[in-house]
């Protein structure tokens, strides 16, 4: 299931092969219906079927000793403990395209990566766009970091497709104001916003009639142009690290990645690409792909097999993580010898 790190440009692989999806994608793909255009329905609309569709699949919830609710320095939380005496948390962003999702479409995936990574998890209710663009929801998670640093010995940031964004950009930061953190956990992240890269113009072509839905490539395109419009209004603005950490200067020193792809994702050349540029400059990377899965599964208890292998991975990277951070000498400098 974890695929060996590729040191070479990310492609669209066999070109002359018809991308197919594994088998529960497609079952899932033909059970589902339409969901409406972000771009022509109003926000209420697609928040409401967004949170619809992700509780559908999310199943029945995981047992963990305590569900709190949380106020981190003004950013609205959920604080998730498997035991009770943890000392060790995950700041976790959910995904939706920084314009939907909440604590609710969160929760199955929170409580199971505390479970799995035997640690506490703090779920963030970030502000969304397009009422509170760039850099409101970064800001709110960087808030909720710099709490979650007051409360708990050590710290790990994580997150999905927009949250995996706002993660890898928290981690950046982290590495500019000299906070250490113990790792970064991006599942399927946004990291990119150039719209025409040579994987997302292969992407729209190859992928035109996907598990027998037309114009699945092309609406993954206009979807994640939307998003990055309505996320960043300003052009100018879209290349910030903070925005897009594919961008920034330099990733060296920050904290140890585990990024998570699909196959059939649009996102999963940038994904690539980051763990590229992040090995190039010593970090340390593990990169596991699911051959067959798209953007989401992560979150799909009850349609995916692969969704729990998957949070099993993610949450041995976190504990595993943690159990470094408390072999070595303990400090909360930033240490320039990572």
């Amino acid at each position: 299931m974890s695929a060996a790190f590729r040191p070479e440009s990310p492609v669209v692989r066999d070109e002359d092969t018809p991308p197919r999806p594994q088998e529960q994608v497609q079952a899932f793909l033909d059970s589902s219906g339409s969901s409406p255009d972000p771009w022509s329905s109003d926000i209420a609309t697609v928040r409401a079927d967004a949170r619809e569709k992700v509780l559908a699949v999310t199943g029945k919830p995981a047992s963990v000793a305590s569900v709190e609710s949380i106020d981190a320095d003004g950013v609205p939380g959920r604080l998730y403990r498997p035991t009770g005496t943890e000392r060790e948390v995950l700041v976790w962003a959910h995904g939706g395209g920084w314009m939907h999702g909440d604590l609710d479409t969160a929760d199955g995936v929170s409580r199971a990566l505390a479970n799995r990574a035997a640690c506490a998890v703090l779920s963030i209710d970030y502000r969304l766009a397009p009422e509170h663009p760039f850099p409101a929801g970064f800001d709110d998670a960087w808030t909720a970091i710099t709490w979650a640093r007051r409360n708990f010995d050590s710290v790990a940031v994580g997150g999905d497709s927009s949250g995996g964004n706002l993660a890898a950009a928290a981690a950046l930061k982290a590495r500019d104001e000299r906070v250490e953190l113990a790792a970064q956990l991006l599942v399927y992240p946004v990291l990119d916003s150039i719209e025409d890269t040579d994987y997302k113009v292969a992407f729209q072509q190859r992928y035109a009639r996907f598990a027998g839905r037309p114009g699945f490539g092309s609406n993954s395109y206009r979807r994640l142009r939307h998003i990055w419009e309505t996320y960043v209004p300003d052009p100018a603005a879209r290349k910030a690290s903070y925005a897009s950490p594919l961008h920034a200067e330099s990733v060296e020193g920050v904290a140890p990645a585990t990024i998570i792809t699909a196959e059939h994702d649009f996102l999963r050349g940038e994904a690539e690409d980051y763990a590229r540029r992040l090995k190039t400059a010593g970090v340390q990377v593990e990169l596991d792909e699911y051959a067959g899965q798209i953007h989401g599964f992560f979150e799909m208890f009850t349609a995916m097999t692969d969704a729990h292998h998957a949070v099993g991975v993610a949450g041995d990277a976190v504990r595993r993580a943690f159990q470094s951070i408390h072999s070595s000498e303990p400090s909360k400098e930033f240490s320039c010898d990572r």
